[in-house]
């Protein structure tokens, strides 16, 4: 067969050929105008290259008006030409619409899939399959990488996980990073042990050193969790440091808040407001309650900024109901701070993150509910939010639900909800240390039942062991009198709790402690111990341990004389209501007016029954 030569097909190559060259060079200048108008000559002659140029052109919106419709157009004109790389990217299009790739960094497809989905273009995994098969079949090895991806998303039958895994090897034969990373990915997704992920951490590991944002941050995950590695926290904040950098958001929002939180780097506020801004502007809505948090909180330097924290709160609400920023909201609304105050649409916005078992939202609508029953009853929040999650089986919940069916402010006595208080801290005393204080005082006083002091001994000292400053000064006060299970005084043992207690700030332990060294109590007296303690006590505003440190202080019973002070704690006294303390500053006064200083007559301190037992209000 002869054929003959066309020389109207060179001359057509030619001209493709001169407007690829001229457009790829305007548009390696940023002279986006010129090269749309060569990529469009091109495409016009119906070079697949020129087409794919022209799509990009479209997708970028770099020289021409941003356009979906004409992108894939574009693409799919040159994808059926066999050209590979716009297989690709209509591959990358029918997965997730249309994102806007300039905003990410080269073809990662899994940072794509995070990107903002277009509404003018439905996802349609199949054909992003069928093209991303082509240009796999084809040799590319981030073709091979992206069809791996889309047959375990398609797919979760174990059957495929052998064919999947054989695309990723081809990809990463050929040294592609989306290689790496898509197995990596993959099996994190269906490991089970440590050694697996592990094998996941090294692959990842490969993909992040050739700058992969996504391989990148989840690394950084992995070093903070300890999953298929030692955890290393430094290490974890400088890969998000490096996965922010590369526009991560998610990474850009954990960085900042490693910055914020001074975790495995400096504390650095201003830094963490501009990583959380840029993640927060971006659309991530944790950052954005973050921020929002920083904001509303301020700092030693920047007063609270309420109206713009607002703002984030909202996004953050509005976008992804985010539970957090619902309830700061109900905060910033219920005080009146950087908006109106608005109580009913603060109560609305603490039921929406309440409904959604939000701890602190429970704890306040029944605190309200306890001191405000006209902006919610105890009876609502204890039908609507603090039973149904009790029921559910939430113990954190079951104490709050007791606290609130034990509420006799405003009732006379209800026994059946004693007995369902009782019931509920049963259940969870287990497991929370201040529920086995309640249910070990319930026992002692025998309320919703007989008294069983083994029991409530049990749970009052478990309680007490545990750190709850209730449950130490109760079991020392028992101690101390007798009043435990064998019937004996044990002071020693209840010197220890009492310390516990005063240790961490509390007035009644320190005035208790003050009170067993001043003597008559089985111990051998001290009385510059017990001066201390009363002192401590009393600068906390404790009227009975201001009565007794100026009567130390006027006596020298701890050996230093001071009536100036003396007087000075007997006021205080007097003021916080020590009836006591204003009968001896008569005497005082009567004194100085004869001019005749005589000291206070030193009346023995009488330790009355139950003078340590510890008295909730």
């Amino acid at each position: 067969m002869r054929v003959f030569f066309n020389p109207l097909n060179k001359v057509k190559k030619k001209k493709i050929q001169k407007f690829l060259n001229k457009g790829k060079k305007h548009y390696e200048r940023k002279e986006y105008v010129s090269a749309y108008n060569c990529f469009s000559q091109g495409a016009s002659l119906k070079s697949p290259e020129a087409q794919y140029y022209l799509a990009l052109c479209y997708l970028n919106g770099h020289g021409v008006a941003f356009s979906l419709q004409e992108a894939s157009l574009w693409f799919e004109s040159a994808a059926s030409a066999g050209y590979n790389d716009a297989e690709y990217m209509l591959a990358l299009l029918y997965m997730r619409g249309l994102p806007e790739l300039n905003a990410v960094t080269g073809h990662d497809i899994f940072t794509l899939k995070q990107a903002k989905v277009s509404d003018d273009l439905k996802t349609d995994y199949e054909k992003a399959r069928y093209w991303a098969q082509k240009v796999a079949e084809n040799g590319s090895a981030d073709g091979q990488a992206l069809y791996a991806y889309l047959l375990s998303e398609i797919t979760s039958e174990q059957n495929q996980f052998d064919e999947i895994i054989k695309w990723y090897d081809k990809s990463i034969s050929q040294g592609s990073p989306q290689g790496y990373m898509g197995k990596g990915l993959f099996l994190l997704k269906i490991s089970k042990t440590q050694d697996d992920f592990s094998k996941a951490a090294a692959l990842l590991q490969v993909a992040a050193e050739n700058g992969l944002g996504t391989a990148i941050y989840t690394l950084a995950i992995m070093y903070e969790t300890g999953k298929g590695v030692e955890i290393n926290h430094e290490y974890a904040v400088q890969l998000y440091k490096q996965a922010a950098e590369l526009g991560i958001r998610q990474a850009q929002a954990l960085y900042g808040i490693a910055l914020r939180k001074g975790n495995g780097v400096e504390r650095n506020f201003i830094e963490a407001e501009t990583w959380l801004r840029r993640a927060a502007v971006g659309g991530d809505v944790e950052a954005a309650s973050v921020l929002a948090d920083m904001l509303a909180s301020g700092n030693k330097d920047i007063p609270p900024n309420y109206t713009e924290a607002i703002k984030w709160y909202q996004f953050a609400f509005l976008e992804k109901q985010h539970v957090g920023a619902a309830f700061a909201l109900g905060y910033l609304y219920f005080n009146g701070l950087g908006v109106v105050k608005a109580v009913d649409k603060a109560i609305d916005l603490y039921k929406f993150a309440a409904d959604r078992g939000y701890l602190p939202a429970l704890d306040i609508l029944a605190e309200i509910a306890l001191t405000n029953s006209q902006y919610i009853s105890v009876e609502e929040v204890v039908d609507n939010y603090l039973r149904p999650q009790a029921e559910k089986g939430n113990k954190k919940i079951m104490l709050k639900l007791a606290m609130a069916l034990t509420n006799n402010k405003n009732s006379e006595v209800d026994l059946n909800k004693e007995k369902e208080a009782k019931k509920w801290l049963q259940i969870c005393c287990d497991e929370d240390a201040e529920a086995q204080y309640w249910y070990g005082r319930m026992l002692l006083q025998g309320i919703a039942g007989e008294k069983n002091l083994k029991e409530a001994c049990k749970w009052i000292k478990s309680s007490a062991e545990h750190g709850i400053v209730k449950a130490q000064l109760l079991w020392a006060s028992l101690l101390s009198e007798g009043k435990t299970e064998d019937g004996k005084i044990h002071i020693q043992e209840a010197l220890e709790f009492f310390k516990k207690a005063a240790e961490k700030g509390d007035a009644s332990g320190m005035f208790s402690l003050g009170a067993i060294y001043g003597g008559g109590n089985h111990l051998r007296e001290n009385r510059q111990e017990a001066q201390k303690w009363f002192e401590k006590a009393a600068e906390l505003g404790h009227s009975k341990a201001q009565l007794m440190l100026g009567r130390y202080l006027y006596d020298g019973l701890a050996g230093n004389k001071d009536i100036a002070k003396a007087r000075y704690w007997f006021e205080k006294a007097k003021d916080n209501g020590e009836k006591e303390a204003g009968l001896v500053l008569n005497v005082l006064n009567e004194e100085i007016n004869q001019q005749d200083l005589k000291p206070v007559k030193n009346k023995q301190v009488e330790v009355a029954p139950g003078l340590f037992i510890f008295q909730d209000t």
